[in-house]
């Protein structure tokens, strides 16, 4: 059984209230936003928006699984300006604007591992899942995708020119974390948040409840 849970209502500070501009670049802006808790004290947060999408519901994620005799997860790698670093990432991307998340989700796979995927195949979750919710208002939707071993050879990816640097990695689920920790010490790469809780949840189920 679910536990209760006790959510205090909060209130923008003023009912017109807009967020205060403090920055902006070509694709982000940095906001000052205020509200008021459960004691009514008035509080301020910044936060990091995209500029050029509508809904903060901008983003999908896909978890695709090739079924091989060993099942294995379909991963990339790039480099990633901000932390200076390579990163293993789950293939993701932005939705464009009108799109549907799961037209999105076809097409980010095709680009980037250039597996082609029905539309009927993705399986997308019900709610929207945040990034970091301490910096962004920034969410991504979540599908789900199992690639049959007979599945037609994936095509040359179709990358944009900001993923110059983006390999496809496939890694066995049953050993994914201890794989992903191999990976950090040989090619001193950073491993996604959302990767790594994917292959401790593996690693967890697998020590608690099997």
């Amino acid at each position: 059984m679910l536990p209760d849970l006790t959510l205090a209502p909060v209130q923008h500070a003023n009912d017109d209230d807009e967020p205060v501009v403090l920055g902006q670049g070509n694709w982000l802006q940095l906001e000052r936003i205020s509200y008021k808790d459960n004691q009514h004290i008035e509080r301020t947060w910044e936060r990091c928006i995209r500029k050029t999408s509508a809904s903060s519901q901008d983003a999908v994620d896909i978890h695709a699984i090739i079924m091989t005799p060993e099942p294995e997860l379909l991963l990339v790698v790039q480099y990633r300006p901000a932390v200076d670093q390579y990163c293993v990432e789950f293939p993701s991307g932005l939705i464009d604007p009108g799109e549907d998340p799961v037209d999105a989700a076809a097409r980010e796979l095709r680009e980037e591992t250039g597996y082609s995927i029905e539309k009927n195949a993705i399986q997308l979750h019900q709610s929207p899942v945040c990034y970091e919710p301490g910096l962004t208002n920034s969410c991504c939707h979540v599908a789900q995708v199992t690639i049959q071993q007979h599945h037609s050879p994936p095509q040359k990816q179709a990358l944009e020119a900001d993923e110059w640097s983006m390999q496809v990695l496939q890694l066995p689920l049953k050993t994914l974390l201890d794989d992903l920790k191999e990976l950090e010490r040989k090619h001193h790469v950073l491993i996604d948040s959302r990767v790594h809780a994917y292959a401790s949840g593996l690693m967890i189920a697998k020590k608690y409840l099997c």
